[in-house]
């Protein structure tokens, strides 16, 4: 009997979906099940509201994770990053047979070097302040979505939620330490210095490490083969 494959969760940055991750499901093996998630207010959850704070959005996912019932990765870009922390970390807490054994923080600071592009609440920022907020972040926003007030509107609110998630998280929750292995990914034209990037190994009790590629904060879609084969080596080494 062949073994199942491995879930890999997929966590999305701020102001996306689920959908960012298409080109890298499309290139990983028939040996890793992922499973791409959208937070609450996006994709296939877009009639729910948004959470606003790290602990919202983690509640959000306790139900796709108990589904799972074994061991997982999580790989998280940008805001989900902080995300898959916290939520590797909460599932420690309750000792639940799912638990993230390894998580691929993306495109984002080690929690303890990050600096927040914004004082005070992002709830209470204009849409022009979080499109700014967005774009010193490394991310940005598609022309095309800027030139339509609909989903301009639309997301600006969004992105205002998930900042507010950022920020809930780095002021109570950047000492969190998680017993998962962390492997950091990150675009070299990205805005993130080595020293923060390397903060991540205090994030855990087990290994670290660090993979560069070409490209900026959205390098993953360039990337998703080479980034697949690094996913691949890592889950499935042991089986191959």
């Amino acid at each position: 009997m062949s073994a199942k494959p491995y879930p890999l969760v997929l966590l999305h940055h701020a102001g996306g979906s689920a959908a960012y991750f298409d080109p890298l499901v499309r290139a990983l093996p028939p040996g890793i099940q992922p499973i791409a998630v959208d937070l609450p207010g996006r994709g296939r959850r877009w009639r729910e509201a948004p959470a606003t704070a790290m602990n919202e959005a983690v509640e959000a996912l306790m139900g796709v994770v108990d589904t799972i019932g074994a061991p997982f990765a999580v790989f998280g870009h940008s805001l989900g990053a902080y995300v898959g922390l916290s939520l590797a970390a909460r599932l420690e807490e309750t000792g639940a047979p799912s638990r993230c054994v390894t998580l691929f923080a993306s495109a984002n600071s080690g929690p303890r070097g990050a600096v927040l592009p914004f004082d005070g609440s992002p709830l209470a920022v204009s849409d022009e302040e979080i499109f700014e907020i967005a774009a010193k972040s490394g991310g940005g926003v598609a022309q095309q979505i800027l030139d339509h007030p609909q989903l301009r509107r639309r997301t600006a609110d969004l992105l205002r939620a998930d900042f507010s998630i950022s920020e809930s998280f780095l002021a109570r929750e950047r000492q969190t330490v998680t017993e998962a292995d962390i492997v950091v990914c990150y675009g070299a034209d990205d805005i993130f210095t080595a020293g923060q990037l390397d903060m991540w190994r205090l994030n855990t009790t087990q290994s670290s490490e660090v993979h560069l590629f070409s490209g900026g904060h959205f390098y993953v879609e360039e990337n998703a083969v080479a980034l697949a084969e690094i996913i691949t080596r890592r889950l499935l080494a042991p089986a191959l």
